[in-house]
C-alpha cells in the first residue's frame, strides 16, 4: 500500500450477535494485515460471527477469558462496502505454498476486539481504560473498536505528499455509515461500584449486552454493576 497514515479516529461498541450480523451483512470482510492465499477475495463473514458469538457466549457464562486457551476466538478484519478497493498484489512463496499481501488504494475500517481494563484504586474510586491490549488483557473483553486513519499522505515524486485529512476518501464514508448505524440501536454504558461511584464508558451497548453484562468475569471481580 503506496500510502502512510497518522493517529486514529476508533469507535467502542458491544452488541449482541443478531445485531451485529444485520449491520456488517451490507459490507465485505476482508483481511489485510496479513498475507492470504492466492485464491483469496474476501473472509467469511459467517466465520466471523461465529467467532464472535463464542466469545459473546464465554464472556457472559461467567468464566474468565483466557488469552491462551481463547486467542482463536479473536479475530480481526477490514470492512468495506467496495471490494474494488481491496486489491492485492506482491506474490510471494512461503512454507512452500504461494501468498499475496493487500496493497489497497485507500485504507479500510478496521474491526478488531477491545477490553475494558477496570481498577478500583485505593481510594475506592472506579479507574477504567480501553488503551490497554486485549491480549494481554483478554479477561476484560468488552466487545470491538471500529478504527480508521486520521491523516493520510500518498507516495509520490519517491517521496510522500504532506499529510491530509481521510475526510475526502470513499472507504471514510463507511466509517461514518458503520457509525450511524450502530448508534441507532445502542447507547453508551454506564457503570457503578458497589458504593454508588459511577463511570461513563466509551463503549456503545444495546440493550441486550447491557442486560447480561452484570455476569461477566472482570464486573463481578471488581464489585462493578451496570447503571
Amino acid at each position: 500500500m503506496d500510502y502512510l497514515v497518522n493517529g486514529w479516529n476508533k469507535y467502542n461498541f458491544f452488541l449482541s450477535p443478531n445485531k451485529l450480523e444485520k449491520i456488517l451483512s451490507e459490507y465485505h470482510l476482508v483481511i489485510f494485515g496479513a498475507h492470504v492465499p492466492v485464491d483469496y477475495t474476501e473472509s467469511s463473514l459467517q466465520e466471523y460471527l461465529s467467532a464472535y458469538s463464542n466469545l459473546y457466549d464465554l464472556l457472559f457464562s461467567g468464566k474468565k477469558i483466557d488469552w491462551e486457551r481463547d486467542y482463536s476466538l479473536f479475530l480481526q478484519r477490514g470492512i468495506t462496502s467496495d471490494l474494488a478497493n481491496c486489491i492485492y498484489r506482491k506474490l510471494h512463496m512461503y512454507e512452500g505454498k504461494q501468498y499475496k499481501r493487500a496493497d489497497f488504494n485507500e485504507p479500510v475500517v478496521g474491526i478488531s476486539p477491545v477490553a475494558l481494563w477496570l481498577n478500583l484504586g485505593e481510594d475506592r474510586m472506579l479507574h477504567c481504560s480501553t488503551a490497554y491490549s486485549y491480549s494481554f488483557c483478554s479477561e476484560y473483553y468488552m466487545g470491538v473498536q471500529l478504527q480508521y486513519p486520521k491523516t493520510i499522505q500518498y507516495k509520490i515524486d519517491g517521496g510522500y505528499e504532506p499529510l491530509k485529512t481521510t475526510k475526502g476518501l470513499k472507504t471514510y464514508q463507511d466509517f461514518e455509515k458503520l457509525k450511524t448505524s450502530i448508534k441507532e440501536v445502542s447507547h453508551i454504558l454506564t457503570i457503578k461500584t458497589a458504593d454508588g461511584f459511577e463511570r461513563r464508558t466509551t463503549i456503545w451497548v444495546d440493550d441486550v449486552v447491557k442486560s447480561k453484562l452484570n455476569t461477566c468475569w472482570s464486573f463481578q471481580q471488581n464489585g462493578i454493576t451496570v447503571k
